[in-house]
């Protein structure tokens, strides 16, 4: 009774996060209408989503989905239908056993950039330099789709090391994750530790849109110059 106890008080303090990180994306005006999706990995092969449909900025704990890992195994899932991209969030997680979160959004900037075909270098910033030191770039894909998710779990899982901690798609924002600490062989049940890690993706998304709002504004200068050709971060 007790262990069970501490479970469902775990995953109500996990579903009061998202609500609390779907806030925050709202709050930074990197979320609008019902886009973006935010998720946790939980204890059983089971994941905690946001649902379709609805602002991700006025969420109650209550509104959430919790959803297998695997579609295809039971038990089925509970509350209502997860948002469209958990495709995405299902992939993710299969190919990054580190990854216990992540947050999906249509940051402004970043669709604005890739519409234009530009696609921002991370070394650009000593942020994102540091903190995201890597950055794929994803071409646009069906949302909703296998495809794409096969795609973007592929870019978070390159044949070499770093692992990506954010990817940037093609007209459709970013995603980013966050992951256990190194060397941890288990996902963490407690909801500290997941906390943190939602806590963690939602930072690199900022980033993500900070570095596209940099890159966006260095484009108007240089061309207010007359400066042409492409941008090149200093010791690139």
């Amino acid at each position: 009774m007790g262990r069970k106890t501490g479970a469902a008080r775990d995953e109500a303090l996990l579903r009061a996060a998202i609500c609390a990180a779907g806030r925050r994306l709202g709050a930074r005006g990197l979320i609008s209408a019902a886009e973006g999706n935010l998720s946790l990995r939980l204890a059983g092969d089971r994941l905690l989503a946001t649902p379709t449909g609805r602002r991700k900025d006025e969420l109650d704990p209550g509104d959430l989905a919790n959803v297998p890992l695997d579609p295809a195994s039971g038990p089925a899932a509970t509350g209502p239908r997860p948002s469209s991209d958990i495709a995405i969030h299902r992939a993710i997680y299969r190919a990054r056993p580190d990854v216990v979160a992540i947050v999906h959004a249509h940051l402004p900037v970043s669709m604005a950039l890739t519409l234009a075909g530009e696609v921002p270098d991370p070394a650009a910033l000593p942020e994102t330099a540091h903190f995201l030191p890597v950055l794929p770039f994803v071409p646009f894909g069906t949302m909703g789709s296998d495809e794409l998710a096969g795609r973007i779990a592929a870019a978070f899982t390159p044949p070499g090391p770093p692992l990506p901690r954010a990817v940037l798609l093609e007209r459709h924002g970013a995603v980013a994750v966050g992951s256990v600490p190194p060397g941890t062989t288990d996902v963490p049940s407690a909801a500290d530790g997941l906390g943190q890690a939602l806590t963690e993706a939602v930072d690199r998304l900022e980033l993500v849109e900070v570095l596209c709002r940099a890159w966006c504004d260095a484009i108007l200068v240089r061309a207010a110059r007359g400066r042409r050709g492409p941008i090149t971060p200093a010791g690139r």
